[in-house]
């Protein structure tokens, strides 16, 4: 009985994580292609646009682009301001989601910035869908949860739903899969592996069956003999690291000025709209989503002088969409500075007589450069075996992705999504549990157990409530409950007849209100005693009382709460 019991409960579990992963997946194929399918209509619509002309010394130029970022930006901030969205959401809230259940993802700010992802794509702005996507599919993963069934957690959902956006934007299923453990749950549950790998390949199965098209990036040449190519590889990372590192730095620098600007809020966003569309009339190559642009630089149709200025362009325009207004998300723009630098890198080593190099370093710079801002070297590299259909392009690329990840890395975060963490404060170096322990205020702990006493009560009275109570310690408070100084069975005896306050301990050792778990357990780590007040801060209102036995259950419980989620 016992038996027919657990292979029903596993039944009913495997028909819940089938449903769920295979909802999931084929709803975010068809949003993928939806966003893609949209911002390339509206694209086409500006690219065709015979209204915006103005003629300069004989010569026509398109000013549309300038017109629809202006429009873009009048939409953006439309929505931002309707929806009450303070800052746009995006990977990092992904990932932070993920590691934690105290503050879920928002849906309004989740939804609304994938709409607002989508216009900025859509007017020309520069910046990437994948990021967009893969929030998106986490926020409706946990939307979806609410509907179904509680017996998977967030992190399933979530994960399901980001494995299934990078499987239907990429074509690459294994890339989805790896994706989701690797960047955004950053860890190998049984229970997570099996839903997410079914939504993951069912949307590359939907994608495939009612989107048929093309690969992403077209890639269909023989690579040179790894031998040949080796040392030019590893030559050139440090020069990758540095593009890397250029560009997130100048996404950080942007943003942080944005959030110190106390003028108008859509003054920076008209302004990124103004400078990005004049700068697409010159250039508009590196405006929008840049798929068109990152095929035709693999096939080589690019001069060496123009992937330069593309390069610096793409940089730029990003810099200023990201930063100032236009939400986006990253990878995609790394992924064309990536190829860009590639193919710059690529020309000069051909130059300096290293023949077919070019295509090459620009697949292996595509994946480097992305897979720092990211940080998922090993999700870039399963990309380029999955498009590539070659396990010697893959290899390839994975030299340069290992040794730029190790230089980013050491000199900027894992990610651009782990640096935006840092800087709201969260870290994700100490993993789940250090995050639980910075959620936990001391005074959630806090209890009314200790014994508090007004400072005119003398010593007898204190020792003969101490000795009912069967406790050594007792806090003194004024008519306002302010913690004035704490007593002891010793204090009593020596006070005698007199009252408590001359004798109290005037400075005890106490946590703030604010004060996390993870705070206080380094505070208590010297503490010898009863127990500790617990007071607020600016008050010095006594707030209650916590033993060291209560921290280290809270920690146990934490730890508890990490193993279910890791090994469950």
């Amino acid at each position: 009985m016992w038996g027919f019991a657990m292979v029903l409960k596993t039944l009913r579990e495997l028909i819940t994580i089938i449903f769920v992963a295979c909802l999931i997946g084929s709803a975010m194929s068809l949003v993928t292609n939806m966003f893609v399918s949209g911002v390339d209509a509206v694209d086409t619509l500006r690219s065709q646009d015979t209204y915006f002309r103005l003629e300069i010394n004989g010569q026509f130029f398109s000013v549309a682009s300038v017109v629809f970022l202006w429009i873009t930006a009048l939409a953006v901030y439309f929505v931002k301001t309707s929806l009450g969205i303070k800052a746009w959401a995006g990977p990092a809230d992904s990932i932070f989601a993920a590691h934690q259940s105290r503050e879920p993802l928002d849906l309004k700010r989740g939804f609304g910035s994938t709409f607002a992802a989508f216009l900025s794509a859509s007017g020309g702005a520069s910046v990437g869908q994948y990021g967009p996507l893969v929030h998106f599919g986490a926020t409706m993963g946990v939307w979806v949860k609410r509907f179904l069934s509680p017996s998977l957690s967030n992190e399933v959902y979530l994960g399901c739903g980001v494995a299934a956006a990078i499987s239907a934007g990429f074509n690459a299923p294994i890339a989805g899969i790896i994706f989701a453990h690797e960047a955004i749950l950053r860890l190998f549950s049984i229970r997570a592996v099996a839903p997410i790998s079914i939504a993951a390949i069912t949307a590359s199965a939907v994608d495939r069956f009612l989107f048929p098209s093309d690969a992403t990036f077209a890639i269909d040449a023989v690579l040179p003999p790894l031998i040949e190519i080796l040392p030019a590889l590893i030559a050139i990372t440090p020069i990758l690291s540095l593009v890397a590192l250029a560009f997130m730095l100048s996404l950080r620098t942007a943003q942080r000025y944005a959030a110190q600007f106390t003028g108008p809020p859509f003054l920076l966003t008209f302004v990124a709209a103004t400078c990005c569309g004049l700068l697409g009339v010159w250039l508009p190559d590196v405006l929008g989503l840049g798929m068109v642009q990152i095929n035709q630089m693999l096939s080589g149709e690019f001069a060496l002088g123009m992937l330069v200025l593309l390069l610096v362009g793409k940089l730029v325009a990003t810099t200023l969409c990201i930063g100032f207004g236009l939400f986006g998300g990253v990878f995609g723009p790394a992924i064309f500075i990536g190829i860009a630098a590639g193919g710059v890198l690529g020309g000069v080593a051909e130059v300096l007589g290293l023949s077919n190099f070019v295509l090459v370093a620009s697949v292996a710079s595509m994946a480097a450069v992305s897979a720092s801002v990211i940080g998922a070297p090993i999700t870039a590299t399963i990309i380029i075996l999955e498009l590539t259909q070659s396990y010697e392009f893959a290899v390839a690329a994975m030299v340069t992705v290992m040794l730029c990840n190790l230089i980013t890395q050491r000199v900027f975060a894992l990610s651009f999504f782990d640096r935006q963490l840092l800087d709201r404060g969260v870290d994700l170096r100490g993993g789940r549990e250090a995050i639980h322990l910075n959620q936990i205020h001391s005074r959630e702990l806090a209890t009314n157990e200790g014994i508090v006493l007004d400072a005119t009560v003398d010593g007898t009275q204190a020792r003969a409530i101490l000795e009912e109570k069967s406790l050594t310690e007792a806090y003194i408070c004024d008519e306002n409950r302010v913690l004035m100084g704490k007593i002891s069975l010793f204090h009593t005896l020596k006070a005698g007849s007199e009252p408590l306050k001359n004798y109290m301990d005037t400075e005890p050792f106490f946590l703030s209100g604010t004060d996390t778990l993870a705070d206080a357990m380094v505070k208590v780590a010297k503490f010898v005693g009863e127990s500790i007040p617990i007071k607020d801060i600016d008050s010095g209102v006594l707030l209650g009382t916590v033993t060291e036995g209560d921290l280290f259950n809270a920690v146990i419980g934490v730890q508890g709460e990490i193993v279910k989620q890791e090994r469950g």
